[in-house]
């Protein structure tokens, strides 16, 4: 069966055709650890572990996954402007900088584990400060870039024919949505920072030397320097949220092409949806944005809120509630867990081949249950309740799938049938009103 992603440079929905099938190359934006991950970031990790296990365990191809933790100055907006997160989080704990990025690196990591969302490489952005310099100083050779003063270097996107590809040429107003005419010094409203310079007399926790003295890179660089460090200069799929098609993915196209002369750096770029909460947008003065923490301590399983995702495709809106979560939880567990042998493996995954299709996955897990290899992939049977799970024989749910049919059917001499031969193997059907449970006699 072949694979098909919806790649955001063409809008459309494509047959995945890999560079090197023996090696898919993936980079997909990481958090920035200056405070724990909610809801929304988790969501998109999800996204992110759906996509690697359905290319590896489904479409059988090896993949090398390489995410970034960005633990060097950020800015909060993506104009260049604001306070630098990292900084933002040391005054909030009374900690330096660095102690918060090692905090909450550890956090994610653990994130990660709970959740059984696996990557090949995890990239510091302060560990490869040296690569991001050098891939300003590619740019600044070739002419792309100019200096403001008192300010940092920046990307004259004028430069770049093609800039604003992924956007679309029409749509590049919405780029200055974040720039202001009154920047100063900026020649062009898209134009973007490369390394910021410091202006202060204080040297920050996270700042650097460079050939530009004292200051910090621009967001975008890092995932340029390291997707190339790591897998090169043209790759197969690059991930992110949604919010990064306009800005941050929109610049690093362009430095890295600009860098690097290899057009299309990318041949496949995937992006999630948001994620609501309480039909609002997610903000820390609502406080609905909920840490994985916060879902565990309420009696949850990681496992509920990885259904709780699935049940949304990642291109589509979600919102989050407890309710939603609390009927993601008992859909969770009307789960059976079913053999290997004579499972209809083929019709089951085939919604993942076609752009990593969940909600109609987990309706065929309803349908034919979830074989012991599927769940040694996606986790949504837990340990602690695997002991709990009757392991139903292929032949055993066919029978009682025939005997619900009949009895839809109203076929009761049927039923009464396929109802004997399930007792004869030592297993006995109990009806409910929309569904089945078999057990052990």
């Amino acid at each position: 069966m072949k694979l098909t992603l919806y790649n955001t440079l063409w809008r459309e929905l494509q047959e995945f055709i890999p560079i090197d099938k023996n090696n898919i190359k993936i980079y997909s934006c990481g958090p920035t650890v200056y405070s724990e991950p909610h809801i929304g970031n988790i969501r998109y990790f999800v996204f992110c572990g759906l996509l690697k296990k359905t290319l590896e365990n489904i479409a059988w191809y090896p993949v090398t996954h390489v995410m970034n933790i960005t633990d060097v100055g950020h800015l909060v907006s993506d104009g260049d402007e604001g306070e630098d997160k990292m900084e933002k989080g040391a005054r909030r704990e009374g900690i330096t900088a660095r102690d918060v990025a090692e905090r909450y690196t550890q956090t994610f990591m653990n994130i990660l584990e709970k959740l059984n969302i696996q990557f090949d490489i995890l990239p510091k952005a302060t560990d490869h400060i040296t690569e991001q310099i050098d891939m300003i100083q590619v740019l600044e050779q070739k002419g792309y870039t100019y200096v403001i003063e008192n300010d940092g270097v920046y990307f004259d996107t004028k430069k770049m024919p093609d800039y604003g590809v992924l956007v679309g040429k029409k749509h590049l107003e919405g780029l200055q949505s974040w720039s202001r005419v009154e920047d100063a010094g900026k020649r062009n409203l898209t134009d973007f920072a490369l390394w910021k310079f410091n202006i202060s007399w204080k040297k920050r926790d996270m700042e650097r030397g460079s050939p530009r003295g004292i200051g910090f890179p621009g967001w975008h660089i890092e995932c340029s320097a390291m997707g190339t460090k790591y897998l090169g200069k043209h790759f197969d799929i690059h991930t992110g949220g949604i919010d990064h098609i306009a800005v941050h993915h929109t610049n690093e196209i362009a430095q890295s092409e600009c860098s690097t002369c290899d057009k299309p750096r990318v041949n496949y770029r995937l992006h999630s949806q948001f994620l609501n909460s309480n039909w609002q947008k997610i903000s820390k003065s609502l406080e609905n944005g909920y840490t994985l923490g916060q879902i565990l301590e309420k009696w949850y399983q990681s496992e509920d809120l990885v259904y709780f995702f699935y049940q949304a495709h990642y291109r589509s809106f979600q919102d989050f509630t407890w309710e939603g979560l609390e009927a993601a939880k008992k859909g969770r567990k009307g789960l059976k867990l079913v053999e290997d042998e004579g499972y209809p493996y083929d019709d089951v995954i085939a919604p993942l081949l076609q752009d990593l299709n969940t909600p109609v996955f987990l309706a065929n897990l309803h349908k034919h249950g979830v074989s012991t290899r599927l769940n040694s992939i996606f986790n949504l049977v837990s340990n602690e309740e695997w002991a709990e799970v009757i392991i139903v024989p292929a032949d055993v749910q066919n029978l009682a799938d025939q005997r619900r049919q009949a009895k839809f059917e109203k076929n009761w001499e049927l039923a009464d049938s396929l109802r004997t031969k399930i007792e004869a193997k030592w297993f006995k059907m109990l009806d409910q009103s929309d569904s089945f449970q078999i057990i052990k006699i």
